[in-house]
């Protein structure tokens, strides 16, 4: 049986502003990480790891969860993993994240990079936007899938500055947060369906779409 390897990287805000959203966040992650595990059940072929982070700023900025974990050997997470503090180091988040995921992966594994936040980059020290952009529309030629997922802003407009061709908006309240991550979990599981249609019928070219969240629309946004 051929295999195609699937790392999932979740870089999740852990600012203070996330309070007012926090318990549906954290439900939200678990449920993910349970749709990770099923489409590893139901679809052995494809082999599900995780990174998961979340991000404050300051020194200790970033909060490594997981990485690169088979996802058998990820539990759910609570709130002692997943602390709020400090403000929003969005590009050290992602340029550090992606970056040390790189090196784990091949060229021939897929990865799927989901950035959720509810504010705007103001505390990086290490990595700019453009740095950041960089890095993400070369990884992007290579069969990377970005998504960034914001509350209360443009988020069309934030992930053109950072190069992900996909995103989603949400307002930062439990209901829509709670549709958001109902909808990003339907987007991700059809996206595991494509990649099993893939396992066996490459298609020619990895280069990524920008059609994750295409084909519905969430109850609101």
């Amino acid at each position: 049986m051929k295999t195609q390897k699937i790392y999932n990287l979740v870089i999740l805000d852990a600012s203070g502003s996330m309070q007012s959203i926090y318990s549906q966040a954290l439900t939200g992650v678990n449920e993910t990480l349970a749709t990770i595990r099923l489409a590893q059940e139901e679809h052995p072929e494809l082999e599900q790891y995780v990174s998961l982070a979340s991000f404050s700023a300051g020194e200790y900025f970033l909060n490594r969860i997981y990485s690169a974990l088979p996802i058998a050997e990820a539990r759910d997470i609570t709130r002692k993993d997943y602390p709020l503090l400090g403000c929003t180091a969005l590009y050290d988040a992602m340029g550090t994240c992606i970056s040390e995921l790189q090196q784990k992966v091949t060229h021939d594994d897929r990865v799927l990079v989901t950035i959720i936040t509810d504010g705007y980059e103001n505390a990086s020290r290490t990595w700019n936007g453009k740095q950041v952009k960089s890095l993400v529309e070369e990884l992007r030629q290579m069969g990377w899938t970005f998504t960034y997922i914001g509350a209360d802003q443009d988020v069309e407009r934030v992930a053109e500055e950072i190069g992900v061709q996909n995103s989603l908006r949400f307002s930062a309240n439990a209901a829509e947060t709670q549709a958001m991550f109902s909808f990003e979990r339907s987007s991700r599981r059809k996206y595991y369906h494509k990649m099993k249609c893939m396992v066996d019928k490459p298609c020619e070219s990895m280069v990524e779409t920008n059609d994750y969240f295409a084909d519905d629309e969430p109850e609101k946004r």
